[in-house]
């Protein structure tokens, strides 16, 4: 290979930031009022991330991916990317919302100016694994922050990246003024404690379970610990339980409980129960991580 075709290597962060729902937002508004909403979104992702010194590499449908110096950019530009679209007025009373994945490493770069390698790879990982309204980043990219933007993440969980040995340790990065930071659980705490922990969110609002806590229950009825109130959803949903240093959830419903785990099939619950682990979203009318009414969980410990 000519050095001169050869790809340009060098460090720095790579930034997907996607439109949730675009679908439902279609069918919700039209093509006409949907469309413009999103190019709406995405000319906002855009100028943030241009006024945070970043070079949009491309658009992939409702997506953009974008190239930044270092982290402390591109952790500026989501933070700022969340607040603006987060502003914009509903569609057919529908929020309008993003999700954020970023990462920070070695990246190759073509004579086009596109960009791949392992770091591109894991970014789009990542904006994969964060749910609406939500930036997802690694321990990378949060060592390369300033104090002032470290402290504004907590940790999350470690995942297995198919084809690497070592594990990457997820962070999400807290926007959200309002966000419920009284349970949040520092990472030196989180890699030195053996004991099993469970944080569930719903709605952005985050519950803690650990081997001595009481049964948590689910449902629309307003004495239940988590109160999800789609109709859908019966009035005792379910119950999560610590048993033998596991938590499983129980369903008690009429319509039954859907369980996705990372990295495995999806599962329906009638009636039955499974022990939770890992990384997933519990909802109840559609199995998907995305919906509005879905719950997140991790489970973090031996």
């Amino acid at each position: 290979m000519d050095q001169e075709s050869q790809p340009d290597a060098f460090d720095g962060s790579v930034m997907f930031a996607d439109v949730c729902d675009s679908t439902r937002l279609y069918e919700l508004a039209g093509d006409t009022v949907a469309l413009g909403a999103i190019r709406q979104c995405i000319a906002l992702m855009k100028s943030r991330s241009t006024a945070a010194q970043g070079r949009v590499v491309k658009t992939i449908g409702d997506e953009i991916m974008v190239l930044f110096p270092a982290a402390e950019n591109a952790m500026q530009a989501a933070l700022d990317m969340q607040e603006a679209v987060s502003s914009l007025p509903p569609i057919a009373g529908a929020p309008l919302s993003i999700h954020i994945g970023f990462h920070h490493g070695p990246i190759l770069s073509d004579e086009s100016g596109d960009v791949f390698g392992d770091t591109v790879n894991l970014a789009a990982r990542l904006t994969k694994l964060a749910s609406r309204r939500q930036i997802i980043t690694s321990k990378n990219a949060v060592e390369q922050l300033s104090a002032r933007l470290r402290q504004m993440t907590r940790h999350l969980y470690p995942i297995q990246v198919r084809g690497k040995n070592q594990v990457i340790e997820l962070y999400e990065a807290i926007w959200q003024q309002n966000f419920d930071l009284t349970t949040l659980v520092a990472p030196v705490d989180l890699a030195s404690r053996r004991a099993m922990l469970l944080t569930l969110r719903y709605q952005g609002t985050l519950f803690e379970m650990n081997a001595a806590s009481l049964p948590l229950t689910i449902g629309r009825d307003v004495s239940m610990s988590i109160v999800v109130t789609a109709r859908q959803v019966s009035r005792f949903q379910a119950t999560i339980e610590p048993r033998g240093g596991r938590f499983v959830l129980i369903d008690r419903s009429s319509n039954g409980t859907h369980v996705r785990i990372d990295g495995e099939e999806g599962i329906v619950l009638r009636r039955d129960e499974i022990p939770l682990r890992g990384h997933g979203w519990i909802t109840f009318a559609q199995p998907n991580e995305f919906v509005e009414e879905g719950i997140e969980f991790f489970v973090e410990g031996n």
